[in-house]
């Protein structure tokens, strides 16, 4: 596997750290001069290699970066070059401090005690400490819990503010709590899934720059805690922005290839398909069926294996959403008859969560129009349009506005006809 994108300044410096190496080691590694390093170091993004640079480099990213290498790289290059800066200038940030907002939040609260009739507080000294035990990581585990299921049933409009809140609530408490080690390596693996889980709101409800701080925040958290599920979750999540709304799918395979690494030891049977499957949709950007077929089958022997361990946020993963999630990958590369096969086969099965099925029947839809078989996919919008078009999803609706601009040429046709009649109505409203 080598890189897709051309590499800058910055991503060089970012696979030197990764890698662990010197300037002098990594200039040897290359075949440049140590000043070249040095000049990277400085510029960082400013810097646009040469070809033969960046044939080197990918070269090298290949053949002698370790998977754990790539997992680095990843996150570096996710965090940007501003962080790196701070980091090479002022020392690392944590990524876990922050103060506690005044809305209310689902987990509820802690007792206080004098910080000098426990242990010593945790991230400074302070009067008054807060007293965390396993309890208090328990309630915000089944916040965790209830964030996902919200979001199934209502979308991530309305959860943004919520899961804000979630997050500055936890990160007061490991910035002011005092814990045994024991719950705060627990507290930490907990904050990193309530990050990603506000991440998941704020990417469906399309504030993506939101989105990528909170996933940002969520790898920093997994890997200070050590928590192989929790790493695999925020870059199963992470790459999603990488590969579906955004414009970098290579990057999107390397994280979900990084998720697979990090759910290898301990992650159960929904966790590693998941993380499949996103590799699979990763490879479907890019048009790359033959990889898409391999994904998808990595995926099945994942879900229907019985090893490792899967947290209770991933219950919701389905044999629906899996297959909703394989018709999605077969849809960008144009095997529409595997698509809507899936896609009609997760509707048929996602009765529980009326707002998921929905969206299944939105991409159904999609699939149809891109197939040229307009009758079919506005049948499908028409018969349902009431659940489609109040869908509270930025993201689906973008799809759904993006259907209709698709449409417009064809009004020849009575069901887009009619399908267009009631979304311009809509707009009017």
């Amino acid at each position: 596997m080598v890189r897709g994108r051309s590499w800058t300044g910055f991503e060089a410096v970012a696979l030197q750290e990764a890698m662990r190496q010197s300037n002098r080691q990594f200039a040897g590694l290359l075949g440049v001069e140590t000043t070249t390093i040095n000049n990277w170091r400085s510029r960082l993004g400013a810097v646009k290699l040469r070809p033969e640079t960046q044939a080197i480099l990918d070269t090298t990213y290949a053949r002698h970066a370790t998977p754990d290498d790539r997992e680095r790289f990843a996150q570096i290059v996710l965090e940007g070059e501003d962080a790196w800066r701070e980091r090479s200038g002022k020392g690392c940030r944590s990524v876990l401090t922050g103060s506690m907002g005044n809305a209310p939040t689902i987990s509820g609260g802690v007792s206080h005690e004098s910080a000098s009739s426990g242990a010593e507080p945790h991230g400074g000294s302070v009067r008054t400490a807060i007293r965390v035990g396993a309890a208090d990581v328990e309630r915000i585990n089944l916040s965790i819990n209830r964030i996902h299921e919200l979001q199934l049933l209502a979308g991530g409009d309305r959860l943004c503010e919520i899961a804000a809140n979630e997050v500055r609530y936890v990160e007061q408490l490991l910035d002011g709590g005092s814990y045994s080690d024991k719950v705060g390596e627990a507290l930490t693996s907990a904050a990193a899934e309530m990050m990603t889980a506000a991440g998941w709101v704020h990417y469906d409800a399309r504030r993506w720059k939101e989105a990528k701080r909170y996933y940002a925040d969520a790898v920093q958290a997994a890997t200070a805690s050590g928590d192989g599920i929790a790493t695999s979750h925020a870059w199963i999540n992470t790459c999603l922005l990488s590969y579906r709304e955004g414009s970098r799918p290579e990057d999107g395979v390397r994280l979900a290839q990084a998720a697979q690494h990090a759910a290898k030891r301990e992650g159960g049977p929904k966790l590693r398909a998941l993380a499949a499957i996103r590799e699979a949709e990763a490879h479907s950007v890019i048009g790359d069926r033959p990889a898409v077929v391999r994904a998808v089958k990595r995926a099945r022997r994942a879900f229907e294996s019985d090893r490792g361990h899967d947290p209770a946020y991933l219950a919701h993963l389905s044999e629906a959403q899996l297959g909703g999630l394989t018709g999605l990958a077969f849809m960008r590369v144009s095997d529409h008859d595997q698509a809507a096969r899936y896609l009609r086969s997760a509707i048929d099965s996602s009765s529980a969560y009326p707002r998921e099925r929905t969206a299944w029947q939105i991409r159904l839809a999609q699939n149809s129009v891109r197939n040229e078989d307009f009758a079919d996919g506005c049948g499908l919008l028409v018969e349902n349009f009431t659940e489609i078009s109040d869908v509270a999803s930025a993201r689906l609706q973008t799809t759904l506005t993006g259907i209709a601009a698709a449409l417009r040429a064809q009004h020849g046709v009575q069901e887009v006809r009619e399908f267009l009649d009631l979304w311009d109505d809509r707009a009017q409203d």
